[in-house]
């Protein structure tokens, strides 16, 4: 009722459906007809979106708290008049301990922290490139997952995924089962681990071992922390997020490899393609 007015709407035109075939229960006020209703009618909702796009309906739009990237691209010149109108936005949910711990308070604190944390200086911040080096060796084309070797806990571990989708890092129970170490070292976990599919896993406990990534003088070691889950998987180790943004690791699928900053200059390790497609025909 608030936009049929307006001379800026751009109205739908009428119904090619034969008329004894429509359902007279319902009658769209946009396209003055029956069929369906009004809410109901997406090209509706398309042209709301347009109009608030151009300046319109303002009375109608709340504080944005979109992502700071989404608030640049709308800056753009002409992003205003010529993005194409979107209906609805869709989230992906995931799942993985959040930095401040395995509790709800934990968590809560953690979705708030973007809003008040920065970087104190980005001196620190190495720039890292791939180049036609890096491609040498790699049989093309491919659509081959990263899986790279690392030491851990003193057990040279070769099916590692590194997974930048996963918010956490995963050791099957059956490799940490290999390693010999002390259930002593385990600590019970609380939050549970949801997969693309939307199963459920809730790991067995979480243990914290040094790995190493790299070779010679450009070796990084960290002591991270595993969700060892009971199920059966294709790789020993699942490298995650929470360890790849600690090293400050940059992942390129295409040029199989990972680089990351040390002390000594950009450290990498590069992908097996061998066993990436082992494991890629042991998951199906």
């Amino acid at each position: 009722m608030e936009v049929k007015d307006m001379k800026e709407l751009k109205w739908s035109s009428r119904m090619k459906l034969p008329l004894d075939t429509r359902d007279r229960s319902k009658y769209c006020e946009f396209h003055r007809d029956h069929e369906h209703t009004t809410e109901d009618y997406h090209a509706l909702q398309r042209e709301i979106e347009a109009l608030i796009k151009r300046g319109f309906l303002k009375n109608y739009i709340g504080h944005d708290k979109r992502p700071r990237n989404d608030l640049d691209n709308r800056k753009e010149p002409g992003a205003g008049s010529s993005a194409q109108p979107t209906v609805g936005t869709i989230n992906i949910i995931v799942g993985g301990i959040a930095s401040d711990g395995d509790t709800s308070s934990g968590r809560k604190k953690y979705t708030r922290q973007h809003a008040h944390t920065t970087r104190e200086s980005s001196d620190e911040v190495k720039d890292i490139t791939f180049g036609a080096r890096d491609l040498e060796g790699i049989s093309y084309p491919h659509n081959d997952a990263l899986v790279v070797s690392a030491v851990v806990a003193n057990f040279e571990v070769r099916r590692i995924l590194v997974d930048n989708g996963s918010a956490a890092n995963i050791l099957s129970q059956e490799a940490f089962a290999k390693m010999g170490i002390s259930p002593k070292q385990l600590k019970a976990v609380k939050t549970p681990l949801q997969g693309f599919g939307g199963g459920i896993i809730i790991p067995e406990r979480i243990v914290e071992l040094p790995l190493t990534l790299g070779a010679g003088s450009t070796q990084v070691t960290e002591i991270t922390p595993f969700q060892v889950v009971n199920t059966p998987m294709a790789y020993d180790i699942v490298l995650g997020r929470p360890l790849l943004n600690k090293i400050q690791a940059i992942v390129s699928t295409f040029h199989l490899a990972m680089e990351f900053p040390t002390g000594h200059g950009i450290g990498v390790v590069r992908g097996d393609q061998t066993a990436a497609r082992q494991c890629y025909v042991t998951s199906i």
